[in-house]
Order: C-alpha cells, then sequence, then structure tokens
C-alpha cells in the first residue's frame, strides 16, 4: 500500500448493520449516463514557491485554505514533519505575513502539521503535543489555546494505577481527531481515524509491562466546537465501515471515505465504493443521493497481479529518486510488492477524491476507468502526507465531474483534458493546487475557474 494508507479513511449505506434512518428519507437523484465533455479553460493568477524570494522557499505542505478576502493560507512543514509555519498571501500573491514556530508555549507547535481556516480567516491548528487548538485570529494574532475533547484525549494508565499481582489491565480507548474542513458558522467538521489503547500486565512476581497499540477508527463525522476552554464534540452521522478495514493491515483498494463542508455548515461525503455522493445539513441528516452509473470493477487475480506490477515500478521511481536527493535508499525495493496473503478489498473504489467549491459546488474524480486509487490521497483533506517531504505516486489522470450548488449536473473534464483537481477553492473562481518538480520542490499554484464550473 502508499505511504496515505496508514491513514483510514462509504453505494448508499451508513452503518454496518444497515442503512442509518438519517439517510432511509433522502431523495435519490440520478444524474445523467453520458459524459458532457468540458473544456478546462482556467486562467493562470499567480504562483508561490518559484519565485525565489526566502520566505517562498517550500518544503513540504500539508493544507491549502482560501478565506473570504480572497487570501491564501499555506502551511508548510519540515523534512521531518516539523518546524510547521504559516503563510499568508493576497490574491495577488504578494505575501501578507507568516507565523508559527516549534516551542512550548502558546501559540508554539510541539507537534503541529496542518491546519482549518475559517471564511472570515480564522485559523485553528490541531497540536497533539500540546493537546491542544492553537486559535489564530484573522490577522494571524494567537487568540487562545483550546483543550481537546476529554472523550478524545485520554491518558493510558500509569503503572502505579495498575490492579494487583498476576492481573491484566487495559485502558479504555483514546482517539486522535483530525481536523478536516472549517465552515462559516466557527465550528469545525471531522472524523476519527484511529484509535489508540493501552494494555498493561502485572504479573505474579510483581512485574510490570505496558503495550501499545493503535486500530483504524470508526468512521464517524463529528462538529468540534472550541468556544470555551476545552473543546465540545457532537457526533453527526455514522459513515458504513467497509469490511475488514476496522482492524489492521488495512486492504488494498480499502474504500476512501471522502467529504467536505458546504457554505452554511452541511456538508457532502461519498464513501468511494460507487458513484453516490451524499448532501447532508448540518445536523447531519442526508438530504439527497446524486448517483451516476458507473461500472465498478471487481479486483482479480490478474487484476491484483497488475496493480502489483504498476506498485513495483512506481516504487522503483520513487527509490531512483530518493538516491539521486541523498544518495542513499530509503524506501526497499519489495516495500511495496503485496504478499500474496495481503487482504484485498473484492472491488476499486469508483470516486477518487471530492472537493466542494466556495459556492457550494462539486468536484467528483472518479478512479480512472484502468487505473488504480490515489493512495497518498485517502483522507480527502490531506494534500500529502505530512512525515514525508515527497510521494509514493503522482495523482492520476482521470475524469473530474462537476455538480452544481444546485445539484444539476455541470459536465465533465475528460482525463487529459488538462483538468486537475483543486485542493482548495476560494471566492471568485479562485482555486489552488500543489505541483512538484523533478526534485520533489513543491509550488502552489494558484488559478481562476470559469462561472460554470465554480
Amino acid at each position: 500500500m502508499g505511504l496515505g494508507g496508514r491513514f483510514l479513511l462509504a453505494a448508499c449505506l451508513l452503518a454496518a448493520a444497515g442503512p442509518s434512518p438519517l439517510v432511509s428519507q433522502a431523495r435519490v437523484v440520478e444524474l445523467p449516463s453520458e459524459d458532457l465533455e468540458l473544456a478546462a479553460e482556467f486562467s493562470d493568477v499567480f504562483r508561490v514557491g518559484d519565485g525565489g524570494a526566502e520566505w517562498e522557499l517550500l518544503t513540504s505542505i500539508t493544507s491549502l485554505a482560501f478565506d473570504a478576502s480572497g487570501n491564501l493560507h499555506i502551511t508548510d512543514v519540515g523534512p521531518g514533519g516539523d518546524n510547521m509555519r504559516v503563510l499568508v498571501v493576497d490574491s495577488r500573491g504578494e505575501l501578507v505575513r507568516a507565523f508559527g514556530r516549534t516551542g512550548e508555549g502558546p501559540g508554539e507547535f510541539r507537534s503541529a502539521s496542518s491546519a482549518v481556516v475559517l471564511r472570515d480567516g480564522t485559523m485553528v491548528v490541531p497540536d497533539y503535543g500540546h493537546r491542544a487548538y492553537h486559535v489564530f485570529r484573522p490577522g494571524g494574532e494567537f487568540d487562545r489555546m483550546v483543550r481537546f475533547p476529554s472523550a478524545h484525549g485520554d491518558e493510558p494508565a500509569e503503572p502505579n494505577q495498575l490492579p494487583g499481582p498476576g492481573r491484566d489491565f487495559s485502558t479504555s480507548s483514546s482517539t486522535s481527531f483530525p481536523l478536516q474542513r472549517g465552515e462559516s458558522g466557527g465550528t469545525l467538521l471531522g472524523f476519527v481515524y484511529r484509535t489508540f489503547g493501552a494494555h498493561a500486565t502485572v504479573t505474579a512476581e510483581g512485574g510490570r509491562s505496558m503495550t501499545f497499540g493503535s486500530q483504524p477508527g470508526p468512521r464517524v463525522f463529528e462538529r468540534l466546537s472550541i468556544d470555551g476552554r476545552q473543546a465540545r464534540v457532537v457526533e453527526l452521522i455514522g459513515a458504513w465501515v467497509p469490511p475488514g478495514t476496522e482492524r489492521l493491515p488495512v486492504p488494498a483498494f480499502a474504500p476512501k471515505l471522502l467529504f467536505d463542508v458546504l457554505p452554511g455548515g452541511g456538508f457532502v461525503f461519498s464513501d468511494s465504493t460507487a458513484y453516490a455522493i451524499k448532501f447532508a445539513m448540518p445536523d447531519g441528516t442526508v438530504d439527497r443521493v446524486l448517483t451516476r452509473p458507473v461500472e465498478v470493477r471487481a479486483v482479480t487475480e490478474e487484476e491484483r497481479d497488475r496493480y502489483n506490477d504498476q506498485r513495483q515500478l512506481e516504487n522503483a521511481e520513487l527509490n531512483r529518486r530518493l538516491r539521486e536527493r541523498s544518495g542513499s535508499v530509503v524506501v526497499d525495493d519489495n516495500f511495496i510488492e503485496l504478499d500474496p496473503d495481503y487482504p484485498v478489498f473484492p472491488s476499486i473504489p469508483v470516486v477518487d477524491d471530492l472537493r466542494a467549491t466556495w459556492t457550494g459546488g462539486v468536484w467528483v474524480r472518479r478512479t480512472p476507468q484502468d487505473g488504480y486509487p490515489w493512495e497518498d490521497h485517502v483522507t480527502g483533506g490531506t494534500i500529502r502526507p505530512a512525515h514525508f517531504n515527497f510521494e509514493t505516486s503522482a495523482a492520476p489522470v482521470s475524469p473530474i465531474d462537476v455538480i452544481g450548488p444546485d445539484g444539476r449536473y455541470v459536465g465533465t473534464f475528460p482525463a487529459g483534458s488538462g483538468a486537475v483537481m483543486f485542493a482548495a477553492f476560494g471566492p471568485g473562481g479562485l482555486a489552488a493546487y500543489v505541483e512538484h518538480d523533478e526534485l520533489d520542490v513543491p509550488t502552489v499554484v494558484v488559478m481562476r475557474v470559469p462561472p460554470e464550473v465554480r
């Protein structure tokens, strides 16, 4: 599996036991089966990263987001996944401000790698070292810290809390809660992707040992409020958990959970197994489901072998790039090879990425008809893994469907049209994505998309 496969991340079922009552009354709308081709007529606005200024030297970009003024917020981390800084540039690409540094004090990061930006420019940075969220005002000034929710921050028991000799003790699991999107109402939306726990044993001789482990977390959408000293969480809706993904190792081709926030606090999501795009209201009630009759490919032995061959070639290319950069091999040549007994999901996901536009439209990138999902992009929010300053594979070239804010099918950018799946949409048609040169140096590209596809 690609590096992104370590992160977890449902085709009209929600919850493993059956359909959720929040979905049972949803209106199903079938979109046209034939693609209406769109031309990728985007205009260049500016670039960040290739201008030569010191502040433009980027290493690993982990999030992009616009605010209502058209300012673009860029988070960039160092080679080791630390030393995160925030750059804010205006709609012409001029630096407005830069802030963020490693440290122990308020507003200083211990273990932070990305941020969520609300429309007014407020930025929220989850810091797992501080176990709190840093909140920065629209001007970049530090405002306050908000502790992680207690349900998501329980620490494992200390050894002196263990029971008597010869007995075992397991802590209640704690969860890691990534923030994926911000909304105009000032709250945040995310989902649990990994559960951590500890198991302790006291031997008859009085010795003690602790073991720690993790497993994929439940696919539950949650709304986070940060208006107090400690964050509060409200569970909105549980998504379908594909069989086999509730434990490690996660199967190859495991369906992603893709989502984005809509204007007004609702959100759109898909489990990627079939073309079913669900639109939810702020309380989590699914209002409508848009479908298209896109064929689902079964994973045969031949398909599995072909996938394995492709990943081997991509891994060899990754090693070549690493040798050129550092003179050493970081990834073993057999790292990507699938063991014959490695679990494989029975079908290849149909939807590969999903993004909401500033006005509430939706872009849906389909998995290539004869290719595979992008394994470096599985959470629906991360541009690239924060722990590495390289990617294992490039984003696939595949069709991108455009759905208007009213739910109407607008058309499709065909594969090879030059269209890209933007990482962030802003006001006035602004849109941004990240591209990399031969040395994996990132550049942020900002373009303007025409009104009909916003």
